[in-house]
């Protein structure tokens, strides 16, 4: 090709023109490296700028706005720049364990400086593409010496992190590499950054040691981090991303793309301005003279450069809605690309609003793809890809590449119009189930590219259709039972008095057991509460919801543990196992003037409005109040963290102030830090010890109404495991669930005033 070149002169050899030498302030040597973003834009890891400031490596202090000095070894070894530190993404350990100096892998770990000019050429972005498993890859050390490059290859990628394996030959990764790039040789592009490397013990040496493995963290992971911390700037994305790859052409497809070439684009003008526009998506120089390839190079750069011939057909659509004989041959030319590796199914523009738009509902909903994924295509194997039921947002691109290839839609289409890709209909079940604004986003980024391909408005309309009843489906309904205990001073401990109701078809509630008898063993209020169940007439097949109203100081009494398993029974049978087991407590609610309509306010927009994380960080009970109060007056879950005293501290707040889901752990000791995320995060991080299953997987995954079931999901594996990690509680107070009238009656008119 001669009209279409690459952006620079030629592909770059290796990434030194990128190289940064970060200095350490005290003896000037080399603490580390980094890698040139664009602009004024330098990244390395954290503990490199802690190596610099000589303090501890993995320490999680931010140093606030410091000055450091780099260089840039493909200038000159003595010119020194001051960079700024604009963002600090601490280490920290992973999901599920601690971390410490000796520590071999951890996550987070970045650092974002900023110089006060931009450095001159040579000096200049790299490009970069997504980290697989297989990549040859190539280190420098942080001084850019010619011979301290390091031949590694990424053996095995997971979780955004590869682990890097070299020879026995030439150099190995060490200190002074962390920070620096990887850099693909196959494919002129860096993959990630060097993080660490994991050494032998200190001790005689053994056939049985890891030998020269090291780790870095893929490109995906970085973005991903940088994006969440805000560390990127949105002008600066495009130059992050790696020019589309250059394949393999067939040449029969290419001749065959000619014809419809021709009829598009025979006027040369016309050719000029879309192969213009088409080579800045692609990150290609093109001359600016007026001049325009030839139909046959073109045909060349579209059979053989990925996202090519979706990125014209992207800027020719528009300009075909009224021309039938032009969508003709542009759909020919689009089947003609489905015969090469090259064209994949989405632009290059497409391609990445739909991947900042996924792996955004992905961080706050790991879950939803796979569920989303499984009901949009009932009847294939979902790709392996999406065999985890929980995706992190570093696979999303797999996921995306994955879904790009599959066949449309098998049902029937109008006027023999091409069929809905697979893709589109996994973001249409996306979309629908994610609701509000990005709903709407999803919705309108997958009209326009269906609208692109030449599908017709009433295959898409189907298919929105089926995504909306889905995410409007509900479990079978159960039957509903309302329980109420209480005790009297001279009761024996452990028992309480039991009133049991059952919930008739129309809401009304009919007492099952008078709470006037003798006091009751929690073994025997289970077995009475599997009889109420079993002998309601008229529900449903699914799971009985069983509503226990509790008095303020029995919030953390271990219903859902209390076995209703018969004598002459094998297998045990947890309350919370068999049934929906939700606490209430109205009597606390009741103390509050407003608070049955801040009850139904909250339960109104549960579905929208962001949890809250009440752990030691809010300041306890008057913080908590205040932020119940201003930024989440309409949060309806609240996941309170900590030791017993701060949960008797923090529960009757949420109850009082009307939030309707609140979730705690039992077994929660409190300790420093807590065990979570802060509140906008949308997660718990209740983590388990002794390989028990997580409480925070019961959290942030699926729809909000559907946690009961979750939980009982979640119950049934930790019961089974034995471990006892974690121990959950969830008051479900639905506002649209009736109390008795003896319960709503329960309550001393003195307690309305009662401070809390």
């Amino acid at each position: 090709m001669t009209w279409f070149a690459a952006a620079q002169d030629g592909p770059a050899a290796d990434a030194r023109s990128a190289l940064v030498q970060v200095l350490s302030k005290r003896q000037g040597r080399t603490a580390g490296a980094g890698v040139y973003l664009s602009g004024r834009s330098l990244l390395t890891c954290a503990h490199v700028v802690n190596a610099a400031l000589g303090v501890r490596l993995l320490s999680t202090q931010d140093p606030g706005s410091i000055v450091v000095d780099v260089a840039f070894p493909v200038l000159s070894a003595t010119r020194t720049w001051r960079a700024r530190l604009t963002a600090w993404i601490p280490p920290r350990p992973q999901r599920y364990g601690a971390m410490g100096d000796d520590s071999l892998k951890w996550e987070g770990d970045l650092a974002v400086l900023e110089l006060d000019e931009e450095p001159p050429p040579p000096v200049g972005p790299v490009r970069w593409l997504e980290m697989t498993s297989g990549q040859d890859v190539r280190a420098w050390y942080g001084g850019g010496q010619t011979f301290s490059y390091a031949d590694v290859r990424v053996a095995a990628y997971e979780d955004g992190v590869g682990y890097l394996d070299g020879q026995l030959s030439g150099a190995s990764i060490g200190e002074g590499y962390s920070g620096g790039p990887l850099w693909s040789m196959d494919h002129g592009a860096a993959v990630g950054l060097v993080m660490g490397r994991i050494a032998a013990p200190d001790a005689a040496f053994s056939a049985q040691h890891t030998v020269r493995r090291s780790w870095g963290l893929g490109w995906q992971s970085v973005l991903a981090e940088l994006r969440r911390a805000g560390a990127v700037p949105e002008k600066h994305l495009d130059a992050l991303w790696a020019r589309p790859a250059v394949l393999d052409v067939d040449e029969s497809v290419r001749d065959m793309m000619v014809g419809p070439l021709h009829t598009l684009l025979g006027d040369p003008g016309a050719r000029s301005a879309h192969a213009g526009e088409l080579a800045a998506q692609l990150r290609l120089r093109a001359p600016v003279d007026g001049t325009a390839p030839s139909v046959e190079e073109l045909a060349q750069l579209l059979s053989g450069t990925e996202r090519a011939l979706p990125t014209l057909a992207e800027s020719l659509a528009p300009k075909l809605a009224d021309d039938p004989r032009g969508r003709g041959e542009l759909d020919r030319l689009l089947a003609l690309g489905r015969l090469t590796d090259a064209a994949r199914l989405l632009s290059v523009a497409e391609h990445r609003t739909l991947l900042a738009k996924v792996e955004h509902v992905v961080r706050h909903d790991p879950g939803l793809l796979h569920r989303a994924a499984t009901a949009a295509l009932p009847y294939v194997d979902l790709p392996q890809s999406l065999q985890a039921a929980r995706l992190a947002p570093s696979a999303v691109p797999g996921v995306l590449r994955e879904l790009e290839t599959w066949y449309g839609d098998g049902s029937p289409v109008p006027e023999e119009t091409p069929r809905l890709p697979a893709l589109l209909r996994v973001v249409e079940y996306v979309a629908a189930e994610t609701g509000g604004m990005a709903c709407q986003a999803l919705q309108e980024w997958s009209r326009r590219v269906a609208t692109r391909l030449g599908v017709h408005p009433s295959a898409l309309h189907e298919r929105r259709a089926d995504a909306e009843r889905w995410s409007r489906r509900t479990a079978p309904a159960g039957a509903r039972i309302l329980v109420e205990l209480d005790r009297y001073a001279k009761d024996p401990a452990d028992h309480y008095r039991c009133s049991v109701w059952r919930l008739r078809p129309d809401g009304t509630a009919a007492r099952a057991v008078t709470g006037s008898e003798r006091p009751l063993t929690g073994r025997e209020i289970a077995r009475l509460i599997r009889e109420v169940a079993g002998g309601v007439d008229g529900t449903g097949d699914g799971v009985a919801l069983v509503a226990v109203s509790v008095p303020p100081d029995g919030l953390e009494l271990p219903v859902d543990e209390w076995d209703g398993a018969g004598a002459d029974e094998v297998i045990p049978a947890p309350l919370g196992e068999d049934f929906h087991l939700v606490l209430r407590c109205p009597k606390l609610r009741m103390r509050s003037r407003t608070g049955v309509s801040d009850l139904k306010r909250r339960w109104k927009v549960r579905t929208q409005s962001p949890p809250l994380l009440a752990d030691h960080t809010v300041g306890g009970r008057a913080g908590l109040i205040g932020l119940l109060k201003t930024t989440h007056r309409d949060s309806a879950r609240v996941f309170v963290q900590g030791g017993a005293e701060q949960r008797g501290e923090l529960l009757p707040v949420c109850l009082v102030m009307g939030v309707p889901i609140v979730l705690w752990d039992r077994e929660d000791r409190g300790g420093p830090g807590g065990r979570g995320n802060r509140a906008d995060d949308g997660a718990c991080g209740a983590a388990g010890s002794g390989g028990g299953p997580r409480l925070d997987a019961v959290v942030p995954e699926g729809p909000v109404d559907g946690l009961p079931e979750r939980l009982r999901h979640f119950r049934v594996r930790a019961y089974a495991h034995g471990a006892e990690s974690q121990r959950p509680a969830l008051v479900w107070e639905d506002a649209e669930l009736p109390l008795p009238d003896e319960l709503q009656l329960a309550d001393p008119s003195e307690g309305t005033e009662q401070a809390i």
